[in-house]
């Protein structure tokens, strides 16, 4: 038979009819956190994208020098050294240990001036440097004029946009010889690939670093900062996981205003440790084969919080954050999108793309532990 530039077959004990037409994917590729967190409902507008914070007045404040209740009664004229005076009004009621006074004058010299045993209360015994001082709220004077502004400054926060991309490409022979299976070498090629690069997005807005003011250039890379290492206040370092360690851990993000941590993030060691706190009470389903004995939803006295599992998060380290306090971002026009290339040989190319960043509100919202054993 001449040569006509078809494919003519007659030997068919070598053709692979029986290829399955699906593709099995060894290698890791879930992102529980992308999969939670979300889409963000509006995108960055610069490479650099930032964010406002605000803040309510503080509440408490810490004694830079000790007090003594020697020869101290009630009523009697007290002089409390305190690390921010600007916290204090006069008519201010604090708290220190049991004993409750009237904050009378606020010297911009780190002092005020209070009236001790107010009410009635009883007198602290010495009280060293660093103890706390409360602010139980202020009583206002009748038909006094209304003080200075008390307007806290927004804060401004950032991130970088990182750019991730991957090229694609297939040979014109790859994918002719796809007709042995109903997938497309192409399609294939890209959903892998994308894979990838949601795999790695995840792995960012974990542990993701930015170099110092670094816009980014065709020469310097732009890198966003994960959430690791933007989280500085409720930061804790202990051996061993317990329902107390955490309990103290989500203690701290409640004192510092959050008492929406609504998820906890640990590595597959650190669950199963989470899971073994059901060991005594495991719940038997109706199938009486079926045993549970696993961790998924932690109730504790500061809510309620998801246990999810990640890969990616360092075996020592557990995250505890308020979900809704956190964005993955794209750049406007910059989601993950195929881009196909120029044509220049045998086989066609293109690249996935795309620019995300971090917004993670409120650092003090949220909580780390690490060190775990």
């Amino acid at each position: 038979m001449a040569f006509n530039g078809l494919a003519v077959y007659d030997n068919f004990s070598g053709i692979g009819e029986d290829v399955s037409d699906l593709v099995a994917f060894l290698a890791p590729y879930e992102t529980p956190l992308l999969d939670l967190v979300g889409t963000s409902d509006y995108p960055a507008t610069n490479v650099k994208h930032e964010w406002l914070e605000d803040t309510l007045n503080p509440t408490t404040d810490t004694l830079s020098a000790g007090i003594s209740s020697t020869g101290r009664a009630a009523g009697d004229q007290v002089t409390l050294t305190v690390a921010h005076p600007g916290y204090f009004r006069v008519g201010d009621l604090v708290q220190i240990n049991k004993e409750v006074l009237m904050v009378n004058s606020v010297s911009a010299t780190n002092t005020i001036g209070a009236l001790s045993g107010y009410g009635g209360s009883t007198i602290v015994t010495s009280l060293g440097a660093g103890g706390a001082v409360t602010i139980i709220g202020n009583a206002a004077l009748e038909g006094d004029e209304t003080d200075e502004d008390r307007t806290t400054t927004q804060v401004r926060r950032s991130n970088y946009c990182q750019i991730m991309k991957v090229g694609v490409k297939v040979s014109g022979t790859a994918q002719a010889v796809g007709w042995a299976t109903t997938r497309n070498k192409l399609a294939d090629s890209k959903l892998a690939r994308t894979r990838e690069l949601l795999r790695d997005l995840e792995k960012t807005i974990i542990l993701g670093r930015t170099d110092t003011a670094t816009i980014g250039s065709d020469s310097g890379r732009r890198t966003m900062a994960g959430m690791v290492c933007s989280l500085s206040t409720n930061v804790t370092s202990c051996g061993t996981l317990t329902e107390t360690t955490l309990g103290d851990l989500l203690q701290s993000c409640y004192h510092q205003g959050s008492k929406d941590v609504d998820l906890l993030v640990v590595p597959p060691k650190l669950k199963r440790v989470v899971s073994g706190w059901n060991s005594s009470r495991i719940m038997v389903t109706s199938d009486e084969r079926t045993f549970r004995n696993a961790v998924e939803v932690y109730e504790s006295d500061f809510g309620t919080q998801r246990v999810v599992m990640s890969r990616w998060l360092p075996s020592d380290t557990l995250l505890a954050l308020d979900s809704r306090r956190i964005k993955v971002v794209p750049l406007a026009g910059r989601t993950f999108g195929y881009e196909e290339l120029a044509k220049t040989g045998d086989f066609v190319r293109g690249q996935i793309v795309g620019e995300y960043t971090l917004e993670l509100r409120n650092e003090n919202a949220h909580g780390l532990m690490h060190g775990l054993a």
